[in-house]
């Protein structure tokens, strides 16, 4: 049995990222807070586990994988060549399909806007079983209504995502005191890259 987010047992099915149609519902770790994409009856499909599949073109900082692909498999294949996901929700276990339908933010997300805003392009499933390849420049409507649509629009196969830049994974952590809640504000706008 799958456990979800808030401790939710499911049946459990595979399915191939090809064979959706008539399905109503595309899931992968079950990581969504609140479990807010669980069906009240059967057709949810749980994508394959079969482990991750990604491209990463390191001078242009792009990387596609498949949607069942975790943050933890993206961040351990491009952070160790110099690169990481530009917005990051508090938990690294979720899918990148699961990212994109629910269009997850970070702390940053004042700064770099929810993970959606950093998809290159995606493939669609339809029910009808016909795949879409969605972007700004092909089928909008549809990649405009899949980011952040919580898997209504179709199947998630996989996805393009543009990766951010960085001088390496660790972080370096300092303490700055405050006196008053005024204080903290000044601080914090200070420090707020």
């Amino acid at each position: 049995m799958l456990e979800s987010f808030g401790r939710v047992h499911r049946g459990r099915f595979e399915i191939s990222n090809q064979t959706v149609s008539g399905l109503q519902l595309s899931i992968g770790n079950g990581r969504s807070y609140g479990d807010s994409c669980l069906p009240a009856d059967g057709g949810t499909a749980i994508l394959n586990a079969s482990g991750p599949s990604i491209r990463f073109d390191i001078e242009t900082g792009v990387l596609v994988a498949d949607a069942n692909t975790t943050l933890a498999d993206i961040i351990l294949h491009a952070g160790p060549r110099g690169w990481f996901l530009p917005v990051t929700p508090g938990t690294k276990h979720v899918t990148l399909g699961g990212a994109v339908a629910n269009d997850v933010h970070g702390k940053n997300h004042h700064l770099r806007g929810s993970f959606g805003c950093h998809v290159e392009w995606l493939e669609l499933v339809r029910s009808d079983g016909r795949t879409y390849l969605c972007s700004a420049r092909e089928n909008l409507d549809l990649f405009a209504a899949t980011i952040g649509g919580m898997g209504l629009t179709g199947h998630i196969s996989r996805a393009a995502i543009r990766m951010m830049k960085v001088p390496g994974v660790s972080v370096a952590e300092s303490v700055t005191p405050f006196d008053s809640i005024d204080g903290y504000f000044g601080v914090a706008e200070r420090m707020d890259l």
